[in-house]
């Protein structure tokens, strides 16, 4: 009877190296990810619950971010927004989270210039602000109180100021979610469970060898 020719094949311990590789390979990858989004816009929201992107109100003539989001009222959503000079910008105050403000790191936003005091927990409370032609560039901004809980923003006025993904309005901002962070996670986690396989077939195979 002929012999059988063999075929070259993985062995279960070359599958288990390689799920090893790929696991280190992914979690470099998405570190890499959560590392250029904190660093976007000088690195400003790296402390603040931002997913990451920019929202796009290119277009638009008026837009609303509110002041006090999130769970704790203590954040703004969008925390990044792109828009056009001549766009209005309407920070709105939920009445969550205590009394807040508006300030910019270096002008020209500063909610004080509408207010008889400077902080204010009134739901309702507006103040608006347009950016002239004069004006581009991404404007750092945060509320006084809670400056270092991360509660700050990023106006972009201009589209070449735009240093993240741009997302549709809805897409973003009141989630809270750190996309960068989880998908290292989930890369990772993926990566883990292929080497559990390798590993489990290697120990099922040698019993039965």
């Amino acid at each position: 009877m002929k012999e059988r020719e063999s075929t070259p094949a993985v062995t279960r311990r070359q599958a288990l190296k390689a799920g090893v590789g790929a696991a280190a390979t992914l979690g470099v990858a998405g570190a890499g990810t959560a590392s250029a989004q904190s660093d976007a816009y000088g690195g400003y929201l790296s402390d603040a619950e931002w997913d990451g992107t920019t929202v796009d109100a290119s277009g638009m003539d008026e837009i609303v971010v509110d002041v006090g989001a999130g769970p704790q009222g203590l954040q703004f959503d969008p925390p990044a927004l792109y828009v056009e000079p001549g766009t209005t910008i309407v920070w709105t105050w939920t009445g969550a989270g205590g009394s807040h403000n508006v300030v910019g790191e270096q002008g020209p936003i500063d909610s004080k210039e509408v207010s008889d005091s400077s902080l204010v927990g009134e739901a309702g409370f507006t103040y608006e602000f347009t950016p002239e032609e004069g004006e581009a560039g991404a404007h750092q901004y945060y509320c006084v109180p809670h400056k270092a809980l991360g509660m700050k923003g990023v106006l972009v006025v201009g589209e070449d100021n735009v240093e993240t993904e741009l997302t549709s309005l809805g897409g973003g901002g009141d989630s809270g979610l750190n996309f960068g962070p989880a998908a290292a996670g989930a890369a990772v986690f993926s990566a883990i469970s292929l080497v559990g396989v390798a590993a489990y077939s290697e120990v099922v195979g040698d019993s039965n060898e």
